[in-house]
C-alpha cells in the first residue's frame, strides 16, 4: 500500500511539472510583463495669467507629469525655452506663435527626442484673426528605459462649437471637425512606429459628447469604434472631479489602445489636477509601458 501510494504520489507530481513547465512555455500576456510607469499631462494656461501666476501653473503640471501637453502658450515661447533649458525638459514650440501655442514637454532624464513634426490644419478667419490657426504638434520620442518609441500628439480645438453634446453650425465646428478627424489619421499613421498618446483642449464635454454621439466629434471618431482605436481616461476611468473648465470635462489625455495580444502600453489610472491660477484644471493619466 505504502509503494502504491509514493508511485502515486510521483504520478501527481509529475503531472503538476509537466503543467508549470507547459505554462512556462506560453507567451506571457501583456498584463503580466514587466512594464515602467510614467505620466502624461494636459493643461491649458490661460494666455492672459500674470508671468507669476503662469509660472505657478507651469511648475504645478511639470511636477506631476514626464510628458507635457500645453495650450494657449504662444506668447511664452521665449521664456518655455529658457525654463526647459535650465531645468532638464526637452521642448517643442514650432514656428509660427500658433503653432507654438500647442508647445510639448519632456523629461530628457527619461525621453530623448527622435523627431518632431507640426500640421497646419485650417484657420477659420484668416491670419491674425480670431479665433486663431489651428495645428497639430507632435513628437517621437524614444523612452530610454525600455528602448520603446512613444508618439506625442497635442492640439488645441476651436471655442463655442457645441452645446450639450450638439455642434454649432459654424466655421469654426467646422473647422474642429476636420481637426478632430486629422488627429485620428495622425495617430494611426504613427501607430506601427511607436505608441502613441494624444492630449489637449477639445472644447467638447466628454459626457455631452456622448449622451449626443455626433459624428464627427471626439466619441464617435476616437472612442465608439472597435479596437484599434484612441480611449481616453474618462472613457476607462470615468469623469473624476467637477470638471476641467467649470463642470465640464473639456481637457483629454488618450491613447492609442490596440487588441490585448499586440499591447505594449496601458493608461493605468488618472487624475484631475485642480489648484491652478489658469481657468482650466490639468489632466494626468498614469500609464505603464512594457520592457
Amino acid at each position: 500500500m505504502q509503494r502504491r501510494r509514493r508511485w502515486s504520489d510521483r504520478g501527481a507530481g509529475a503531472l503538476v511539472t509537466a503543467v508549470v513547465l507547459a505554462a512556462s512555455l506560453l507567451p506571457a500576456s501583456p498584463a503580466a510583463a514587466a512594464n515602467v510607469p510614467f505620466n502624461v499631462a494636459t493643461l491649458n494656461i490661460y494666455n492672459g495669467l500674470s508671468q507669476a501666476d503662469f509660472v505657478s501653473d507651469l511648475q504645478l503640471i511639470t511636477s506631476r507629469a514626464d510628458l507635457v501637453g500645453l495650450n494657449e502658450v504662444g506668447n511664452r515661447k521665449a521664456f518655455l525655452q529658457d525654463w526647459a533649458a535650465a531645468n532638464g525638459w526637452w521642448l517643442y514650440a514650432p514656428e509660427p506663435t500658433q503653432a507654438a501655442a500647442e508647445a510639448l514637454l519632456a523629461r530628457k532624464s527619461m525621453f530623448d527626442v527622435l523627431e518632431k513634426g507640426s500640421i497646419f490644419v485650417c484657420d477659420t478667419n484668416g491670419p491674425g484673426e480670431v479665433p486663431p490657426a489651428r495645428y497639430n504638434n507632435w513628437v517621437r520620442y524614444r523612452h530610454k528605459q525600455s528602448g520603446r518609441s512613444v508618439f506625442h500628439i497635442n492640439a488645441h480645438l476651436n471655442a463655442s462649437i457645441e452645446s450639450n453634446g450638439r455642434p454649432e453650425d459654424l466655421p469654426r465646428t467646422r473647422c474642429a471637425e476636420q481637426q478632430i478627424q486629422d488627429i485620428k489619421n495622425l495617430a494611426a499613421s504613427k501607430k506601427d512606429h511607436g505608441q502613441v498618446v494624444v492630449s489637449g483642449d477639445f472644447n467638447i464635454d466628454f459626457s455631452a459628447d456622448r449622451a449626443y454621439g455626433y459624428e464627427k466629434f471626439p466619441w464617435k471618431v476616437f472612442e465608439a469604434n472597435s479596437l484599434p482605436n484612441l480611449r481616453s481616461s474618462y472613457n476607462l476611468y470615468g469623469e473624476r472631479g467637477t470638471g476641467t473648465h467649470g463642470n465640464r470635462h473639456i481637457d483629454y489625455i488618450y491613447f492609442w489602445k490596440r487588441l490585448e495580444e499586440h499591447q505594449v502600453i496601458w493608461m493605468t489610472d488618472y487624475n484631475i489636477v485642480d489648484g491652478t491660477k489658469s481657468d482650466h484644471n490639468g489632466v494626468v493619466a498614469t500609464l505603464a509601458i512594457a520592457l
